[in-house]
Order: structure tokens, then C-alpha cells, then sequence
């Protein structure tokens, strides 16, 4: 992997995050520690990142507003695959929940339908999702600054008034313990999300798969789909095969 790819994986990683660790970059990408540090450094010095003991998170002017075209370009090809594959999957007057995550957001782009209801809690992807025909409900509560989405009980409450055909969730890993997010409060609302629609489908790209996150939020039993951009490794088909989710590799 080149530098450049690999320099825009760990802004994704940070984005999706809200920090990376050294460690986290060296396991991601296989690489020394002395590497991911000089990426850091790299992306610290174009002003991309502020670097912290053992990692770094995104700057404050890392959180200004981007318009529709300029976000799109952040997305990479892996995530704009499983996008347009999930895309597919959405019918005429669909009711769907869409999560925080950035694969979630690519979906938007693809969406081909005349008439569709949407559910998010978060602002990013009610953005995206302003471009298209959704008629657009988002979730109220308090902001993760950071990442812009919303959170906390009145988030929890609202979502208890819909019920929705499907919900798209991303996730930090996936494993044989389940689904798992980085924040614990984000974790919590896909929890709820997972129980209030019919069909939920897990986009997640293959560095996901049998990785595990700070927070497991859900098992592989209230899974139906998961759609990713490699076939799955045979240890992740058994599990996935043992709980009847179905996986789909976005062609």
C-alpha cells in the first residue's frame, strides 16, 4: 500500500473515531511503529491531524462544514462500493434508518428511488441525504462535536415513535462476539436502531472483519445482512453461517 492510501485510511479511522492510536494504525495497516509515526507526522504537518501522546485526533478546523461534492471525495473506493450496493437494495417509499458511520453517509450518492423516508441521528449523513427525496426525520439529543451526531435518552426516545423497513449500521468491527463501535454512547443508539426495523444490514469494508472495538453493542443475532467489498475469510463464513446472516461481497 502507497503512503497516500494509506494516510487517507487513518483519517477515515480517525473520523469514524474520533482518535487513533499508534497501535491501532500499525495492526490496520501492518506497519513498524516508526512508520505510523511518520504518517502522523505527515498528516500533522499538512494540518490534518493534531498529534497527541501515542495517536492523534482530528484538528478544530478539521470540523468545518464541507458541501455535498467535497465530502463525497473523502469516501474511498471501498466504501463507495458497498455504498452503491446498499443503494440497490432500497425500494419505492422505503422507510430507513441511517447511523453515524461514513459507509452509512456514502449511500446517499447512489440512492435511486423517487420516494423514501429517512431516520439518522446523524448530521452528516441528513446533509447528504438533503440531495435526495428523503423526507427526513433527524433525531434530537446531545451532539458529539467531533463526529456530529446526535445521542442520550431523548435520542433513545424518539426513535421508540418509528419503525422502519431497514436500517443501514456501520460498525468498528466485526467478529464472532458481535458488532462493536468506539463510542459506547454511540453504541447504545444502534443498539436501538437494530430493534426498531425489519431488516438491518451491516455495510462494513473487510478491515472490519474479525476486529473486534472498545464497545460491543450488539450479537451477530440481530443481524440480517452484511455487506463488504472482499468475501469473508471461512472463519467469518462458519460464524456467519451459525447465526443465518447472510453476507454479500459488493461487486
Amino acid at each position: 500500500m502507497y503512503q497516500e492510501e494509506r494516510l487517507e485510511g487513518i483519517i477515515v479511522m480517525i473520523r469514524e473515531q474520533g482518535r487513533v492510536r499508534l497501535e491501532e494504525i500499525c495492526s490496520s495497516f501492518q506497519v513498524s511503529r516508526d512508520t505510523a509515526r511518520r504518517d502522523l507526522v505527515k498528516l500533522a504537518e499538512r494540518g490534518e491531524v493534531t498529534r497527541m501522546h501515542g495517536g492523534a485526533i482530528l484538528p478544530k478546523s478539521g470540523k468545518e462544514r464541507m458541501d455535498y461534492t467535497a465530502r463525497l471525495q473523502k469516501f474511498s473506493a471501498e466504501k463507495k462500493k458497498i455504498a452503491r450496493a446498499a443503494a440497490s437494495l432500497i425500494r419505492e417509499g422505503d422507510s430507513i434508518i441511517f447511523d453515524t458511520s461514513t459507509t452509512v453517509q456514502a449511500i446517499s450518492a447512489f440512492i435511486d428511488v423517487l420516494r423514501f423516508a429517512a431516520v439518522t441521528n446523524s448530521i452528516y449523513a441528513a446533509e447528504l441525504l438533503a440531495e435526495t427525496n428523503a423526507d427526513i426525520n433527524l433525531l434530537g439529543g446531545q451532539l458529539n462535536k467531533e463526529q456530529r451526531f446526535l445521542y442520550g435518552p431523548s435520542v433513545l426516545a424518539k426513535l421508540e415513535e418509528f419503525y422502519a423497513d431497514k436500517l443501514f449500521v456501520g460498525t468498528f468491527g466485526i467478529s464472532e462476539e458481535g458488532l462493536s463501535s468506539y463510542h459506547e454512547e454511540d453504541g447504545y443508539v444502534k443498539k436501538m436502531m437494530m430493534k426498531r426495523a425489519d431488516e438491518v444490514i451491516v455495510v462494513a469494508d473487510h478491515s472490519k472483519l474479525e476486529k473486534r472495538g472498545f464497545y460491543t453493542f450488539s450479537s451477530l443475532e440481530g443481524v440480517d445482512k452484511v455487506l463488504t467489498d472482499r468475501e469473508p475469510s471461512s472463519f467469518m463464513k462458519d460464524v456467519f453461517d451459525e447465526y443465518n446472516v447472510e453476507w454479500i461481497v459488493a461487486t
